[in-house]
């Protein structure tokens, strides 16, 4: 297996609901090293239940993080990332340096819809667009009207959308209808990058592996290399991902698949 980059991991001790203490966070980065793990990207909640999560605390604890795990002598490299719920004045935020982009490089922001509430945000990625920002967006696929609606996600990657899973979505689905829909999604280019949404050791632990191994079954390797790798290395280091539209959908078999799933 090649190694695994982690776009998408609450290590960050008390800025968030992710590890309480600085020794709880070094244990979940054993446990991602452990997993194949040899990037991540240390990611904050900024919402409004966490107002104090500035880009510049954020920079801070990640460097901390850094520091913690050169004394460890673990090879894993963390770089600095803030999820950010969807506000309408997002651009505004963005362009009050408010807002922390994945690993500070001005180009890409991870977004996350409101939880349990679907919103269209096509007119914000465009926006995003127009200031030279990059919208991924985070763990779509728990929101049943992205899943199971045809066309929504594919509109929202046709804007400039990229799609990022989460690794327990992929194995531990909530239904049989939402592992066809993922299944799906994977076999037609969907999902561009995955992270584990990570927030402690026991209960949402970073895992990874098994992820990447349901994605080379469903998609291919080359698929899940890319997913798991290579596009997210270069997300991390602030350089375009290319990504195809997503695979043909009209056939009558891909109609019966859908309808399927949302049974």
């Amino acid at each position: 297996m090649i190694p695994l980059v982690d776009v998408h991991c609450h290590l960050l001790a008390g800025l968030d609901d992710g590890p309480a203490t600085r020794q709880a966070a070094l244990e979940m980065c054993r446990m991602a090293y452990a997993e194949g793990v040899r990037w991540i990207a240390a990611t904050a909640h900024q919402n409004d239940h966490y107002p104090d999560n500035s880009p510049e605390r954020i920079r801070s604890a990640s460097r901390m993080l850094a520091d913690d795990l050169r004394r460890e002598g673990l090879a894993l490299t963390v770089v600095p990332s803030a999820e950010i719920v969807v506000r309408t004045d997002i651009c505004e935020a963005w362009q009050r340096r408010e807002l922390l982009s994945v690993t500070d490089r001005d180009r890409y922001l991870l977004v996350e819809l409101p939880h349990g509430l679907f919103v269209e945000i096509g007119f914000l990625v465009r926006q995003l667009r127009h200031v030279g920002v990059q919208v991924i967006l985070a763990h779509p696929e728990r929101h049943e009207t992205l899943l199971h609606t045809p066309g929504l996600i594919e509109d929202l990657i046709a804007e400039g959308c990229l799609v990022q899973a989460s690794s327990d979505s992929i194995t531990r689905p909530r239904s049989k209808a939402d592992q066809r829909a993922l299944k799906h999604w994977a076999r037609r280019g969907i999902i561009h990058l995955l992270g584990s949404d990570g927030h402690n050791a026991t209960t949402r632990p970073p895992r990874m592996a098994a992820a990447y191994e349901q994605l080379a079954t469903w998609a291919g390797m080359a698929y899940a290399d890319r997913v798991c790798s290579s596009h997210s290395l270069a997300v991390l280091q602030g350089v375009p991902v290319r990504v195809k539209p997503p695979a043909n959908n009209r056939s009558w078999f891909a109609w019966w698949q859908t309808a399927w799933s949302r049974r």
